[in-house]
């Protein structure tokens, strides 16, 4: 994931505040599971029913339970510094960054979707907000803005204002707005249940809907989703370039909470065999206890408490590893984790970490040893 684009507007607020974790309604091996509801039902995993599993759209998955954050912040309009603010605009992050600016433009605004999904990395990204719209004042907005209609049967109408991955910047205002806006918004597919937008309607075609197989039917993130639980926030990412890791064979991040006091941040991890479950079983645990933070060079504890652990095992050798915050504001560590590629050390994983000055800019660290200072 090292050096990867990712949605960087919201995580670029969060790395610059945080203070947080990794867990998620999970338990420890002796206790059971402290929450979680598993692939089969929440919002998460509806979304998941809903895309075609192919290797983009599996590559990396990133979610956001946008009715239940809406609740837990307050509405729609979150305050500036509440503890679930930064979890705001997952799987919707483009549209988010111009959260004020594209509704009156677009004629919908994200914030008020039930949830929201985004998929693959760009240029063909896509992204796919669910709720309830109103097809004809949307079509009327974009048309207004210079989108032409295409009619896709079932209920969608497409939206087009270019395709294939095209983008005219002059139709850009001071702030970065206008019609494709950097050719993400090139596509939008709309009907009264869901908006799907990307840069081509290839991309989109590839991806929705489900066809005969959907990604919740993948076995790899299945056995992830699984083990997430019904998260307020999730990334699921099974690309092996990006993972950069040949001790991971797949990774995925949640938090849930029902509120302040019951915050858990999660690491959902597949090993390459079982003794590498039990291997991150037992580096979490360590790592939290006495181990260090290379990136922020500070130890896990100041961050995180009351790491559990669940070797689930199964054909993908999956671990859930959990924990709580030590501050209820560090609620999106998992941003900064994904956004920084900061987890191979809670895995009790040597990592790799960038540092000005030394030959290829880079260093190795094992999980307990400090960086230099100098």
């Amino acid at each position: 994931m090292g050096g990867r684009t990712r949605r960087l507007a919201r995580v670029a607020a969060a790395v610059s505040v945080l203070a947080l974790a990794t867990g998620s309604a999970a338990a420890c091996s002796s206790s059971g599971s402290s929450g979680g509801g598993g692939a089969g039902s929440g919002a998460f995993a509806d979304a998941l029913k809903n895309v075609h599993d192919t290797a983009q759209t599996s590559g990396y998955i990133e979610f956001g339970d946008t009715a239940q954050l809406a609740k837990l912040t307050g509405g729609t309009t979150p305050a500036a510094n509440g503890p679930f603010t930064r979890l705001v605009g997952a799987g919707s992050d483009q549209l988010t960054q111009y959260e004020s600016l594209l509704p009156p433009l677009t004629g919908f605004d994200p914030a008020t979707a039930t949830s929201a999904i985004s998929l693959g990395l760009p240029p063909n990204a896509i992204g796919v907000l669910y709720g309830s719209f109103d097809p004809a004042a949307i079509g009327a907005k974009l048309a207004a803005w210079g989108y032409h209609k295409a009619d896709r049967g079932g209920g969608v109408t497409a939206w087009i204002f270019q395709d294939n991955h095209q983008m005219d910047l002059t139709k850009l205002d001071a702030n970065g707005v206008g019609p494709g806006m950097t050719g993400w918004l090139n596509v939008v597919w709309v009907s009264k249940s869901s908006i799907a937008y990307g840069s081509a309607t290839s991309d989109l075609a590839a991806a929705l809907p489900a066809q005969s197989k959907s990604l919740s039917g993948d076995p790899m993130v299945s056995s992830l989703a699984d083990c997430l639980g019904s998260p307020l926030i999730a990334y699921v990412i099974t690309d092996a370039k990006q993972i950069n890791n040949s001790g991971i064979s797949a990774i995925a991040f949640g938090v849930t909470a029902t509120g302040t006091s019951d915050i858990r941040e999660e690491i959902c991890a597949a090993a390459p065999n079982a003794s590498g479950a039990q291997g991150f079983a037992t580096g979490f645990t360590k790592a939290v206890g006495s181990g260090l933070d290379y990136v922020r060079n500070q130890p896990w504890s100041a961050l995180l408490t009351d790491p559990q652990t669940k070797v689930i095992g199964g054909s993908q050798n999956v671990v859930r590893l959990t924990a709580k915050p030590v501050d209820p504001q560090g609620a999106a560590l998992v941003v900064n984790l994904v956004a920084q590629n900061d987890f191979a050390g809670l895995l009790g994983l040597p990592q790799v970490i960038s540092k000005v000055g030394l030959p290829g800019g880079a260093v190795t660290l094992l999980p307990t040893q400090a960086p230099s200072s100098s």
